[in-house]
């Protein structure tokens, strides 16, 4: 009998258990919505910049102000325009060529010059990240304090090293690192370029640098206009006189002693070269008698900062003081160069003020 009752009740539970899962009311799986999702998050940038600041970027930046002009040429130069720019310094140091190469320049807002600083205008432009040149390192605490990330990018002591490095540290802030190299590349070539065709030189002009507000200022050893003179094929007449950074006041009896066999001033100066060619004080100069006197160029932008654009300054100073190594065609061809590697465009040498 129990052996009947097992084989009855088997088959029965098998048939209540189908029949209760296929009242189941089967779901669909529910989608994730938009607050269950984790976005991957980027790795954080961090830089140590000219100053031994670390600095951490939670993100590659993208709204770049500055108060400092060859600092804010990295950014020009790295975003091929105005791409990165929310806020302009003063747009006094602008120059002609940023009118053509960064769109809407008239609109971006002022937010000082220098140490010359409107915290306000900073805060209002929406920056994250304000760049500076170690110059004006006593602004970091007022950015700081309005919780503002700065990277100081630009060394005192100016040197073409040193402004590679500028462009590689802006690089790696805003994720252009791989222009920046290829920038300091043309760089490194146009400086190789000259050596080799300097080896068996033995000539050296000496060159005088004059400053921009005064003619009776002059670039010391540790600005870029030395390291210019030197890798166009001269040295600099300056000796004795010492600063950082920028011109050096002198005398016009110190200038006649040093005797320069060649002249050269900023396009941006408040003089020219007919001013120094008819100064009676300035006749019995060398530079003065032979008319070597020249404003270093270029009219769109200058050559003679700590800039990328001074790789063009090198061609230029080689082919000024050694003309029979470095033609006026030669150069032409470096300048198309550049600015097609920078801004995707040329402009010609009546445009550039050179001759």
């Amino acid at each position: 009998m129990i052996k009947s009752v097992r084989k009855f009740a088997l088959p029965l539970m098998l048939a209540v258990m189908l029949l209760m899962s296929a009242c189941i009311v089967q779901t669909p799986p529910t989608q994730p919505t938009e607050e269950d999702i984790v976005e991957p998050t980027a790795e954080a940038i961090v830089i140590v910049d000219v100053v031994g600041r670390e600095v951490t970027l939670e993100q590659a930046a993208s709204k770049l102000t500055g108060t400092h002009n060859p600092t804010l040429n990295a950014a020009i130069v790295l975003g091929g325009g105005g791409k990165y720019l929310v806020g302009f310094g003063s747009k006094s140091m602008g120059r002609a060529l940023y009118e053509q190469v960064v769109e809407g320049f008239e609109e971006l807002p002022e937010v000082g010059r220098g140490s010359n600083i409107n915290l306000e205008s900073v805060i209002a432009s929406g920056a994250d990240l304000v760049i500076l040149p170690e110059r004006n390192q006593d602004l970091v605490p007022q950015f700081e304090a309005a919780n503002i990330p700065v990277l100081v990018i630009l060394d005192s002591t100016e040197s073409f090293e040193t402004i590679k490095q500028t462009l590689t540290l802006l690089g790696t802030a805003v994720g252009e690192s791989e222009k920046a190299e290829k920038i300091g590349s043309f760089l490194d070539s146009q400086l190789e370029n000259a050596q080799t065709l300097l080896k068996d030189t033995t000539e050296k002009p000496s060159v005088l640098f004059l400053g921009s507000s005064s003619a009776l200022s002059v670039a010391p050893g540790s600005m870029i206009q030395t390291s210019l003179i030197e890798a166009g094929g001269g040295v600099n007449a300056v000796s004795g006189v010492e600063g950082l950074g920028g011109f050096v006041d002198v005398s016009i009896e110190q200038i006649i002693a040093w005797d320069p066999d060649v002249i050269w001033f900023p396009q941006y100066s408040d003089y020219t070269a007919e001013d120094l060619l008819n100064d009676p004080a300035w006749s019995g100069l060398s530079a003065v008698q032979n008319k070597r006197v020249y404003e270093f160029p270029s009219r769109l932008e200058p050559w003679d900062q700590p800039t990328a654009a001074v790789a063009l300054g090198v061609d230029w100073a080689l082919h000024t003081l050694h003309p029979d190594l470095y033609s006026l065609e030669d150069l032409m061809k470096s300048v198309d160069e550049f600015f097609t590697i920078v801004y995707d465009r040329t402009f010609t040498a009546e445009e550039l003020g050179i001759e």
